[in-house]
């Protein structure tokens, strides 16, 4: 079974019920980060519940929102939230992002994801993500095959984009320990 497979089936329905977010404690960060890029339009690949668009709604109500998710509770979940999701990145948007979701991407298409990610972007990419200096594979929840560390920022400057801003997100903020990088075309 394929790793998006996994994510799309029963794995990725229990992965989102252990790790249920309050995503009310992410507003901050949102606020910070839509105030520097000024998007008036989001769009997150791996959106899981719509956490995340649901802190960016709060903050900024008159911006469009949307996801892409492959896990169809995840999926339901979004839409009683209000948020528009797909199940393939066929938008674009002035900000494209994603949390924790390039750690679960396969070695065979993370270059072709964040391709995908950067064409989706009319100006800038955000990525927060477990990052390594080196692309390393982490054991999840005993398995592997389904979490990799990698440079994020780094592959995203080969992809053409600067890097313009970039920090550390934790547990206080509503993250799991994470570096973000905010990347311009």
């Amino acid at each position: 079974m394929g790793t998006e497979e996994v994510w799309a089936g029963e794995f990725g329905d229990a992965y989102h019920k252990r790790n249920w977010v309050d995503w009310q404690r992410r507003i901050p960060f949102w606020r910070g980060m839509m105030f520097r890029t000024g998007a008036r339009s989001v769009l997150e690949l791996g959106a899981g519940p719509g956490w995340n668009l649901s802190a960016i709604h709060r903050t900024c109500p008159d911006v469009v929102v949307g996801g892409v998710e492959i896990n169809e509770g995840a999926c339901e979940m979004a839409h009683r939230a209000n948020i528009f999701m797909m199940d393939e990145l066929a938008e674009s948007a002035e900000l494209v992002f994603t949390v924790g979701c390039l750690i679960h991407i396969h070695p065979d298409n993370i270059w072709d994801t964040m391709r995908s990610i950067v064409d989706a972007s009319y100006r800038h990419v955000l990525c927060v993500e477990y990052e390594s200096t080196e692309e390393e594979e982490i054991e999840y929840q005993g398995q592997s095959g389904l979490l990799w560390k990698r440079p994020y920022r780094q592959m995203y400057e080969e992809l053409g984009l600067k890097e313009v801003a970039f920090g550390r997100v934790g547990k206080s903020g509503g993250f799991d320990n994470c570096i973000w990088g905010l990347m311009e075309k």
